[in-house]
């Protein structure tokens, strides 16, 4: 008998417009920050979560998203800079958490890694933030005008970090640090 994780796949196909504006999820060397945006705007919970099941735990609560129009907004935000080749890298946050999204953006490249600081993000339990599920997406942007367009749009969009060329995801959440080599995980 074979027992499944109790997680839902949903799997999708869209339209492209041009397969050349495609966004890759891998941080790219010298080619500008790395942002954060919390789509669910739901605090860092990990009931339900890939964490909660390896610590053979459930948990009593799990992040939804609050408001769908915000989503629709974010997405469409983000769209447009693909379009425009402001954002270089991306990879969305969901099974495993922020966690699995900034080590799988450190993966395809060697010797790459990142420099991470989650304390504007405003959750001191770190396992909490780098394991939640919430709905969200870890880009590198070109540059930081990005940022004025997010808040034109009403979009909350953090910057937490930069790309490096040390071989470790070096992770910060108030007192909190942790340096992750790349070629182990």
């Amino acid at each position: 008998e074979v027992i499944s994780p109790g997680t839902v796949i949903i799997s999708a196909a869209a339209n492209c417009n041009d397969i050349t504006k495609v966004i890759e999820p891998v941080f790219k060397k010298d080619s500008g920050s790395i942002y954060y945006i919390n789509i669910s705007q739901d605090d860092f919970k990990i009931g339900g979560s890939s964490f909660a099941q390896v610590v053979n735990k459930i948990g009593n609560e799990t992040p939804t998203v609050k408001d769908a129009t915000y989503v629709k907004n974010v997405f469409n935000t983000i769209q447009k800079l693909i379009r425009e080749e402001q954002i270089v890298a991306g990879h969305d946050v969901a099974s495993g958490g922020l966690i699995t999204t900034l080590l799988e953006l450190c993966f395809s490249a060697n010797g790459l890694g990142a420099e991470i600081d989650l304390t504007s993000l405003g959750e001191a339990d770190t396992v909490k933030v780098l394991f939640s599920e919430n709905s969200g997406i870890v880009f590198q942007a070109k540059d930081t005008s990005v940022e004025t367009i997010f808040k034109s749009n009403g979009i909350d969009v953090m910057r937490i970090g930069s790309v490096s060329e040390t071989g470790t995801l070096k992770l910060k959440n108030y007192d909190a640090e942790l340096n992750l080599n790349i070629e182990t995980y």
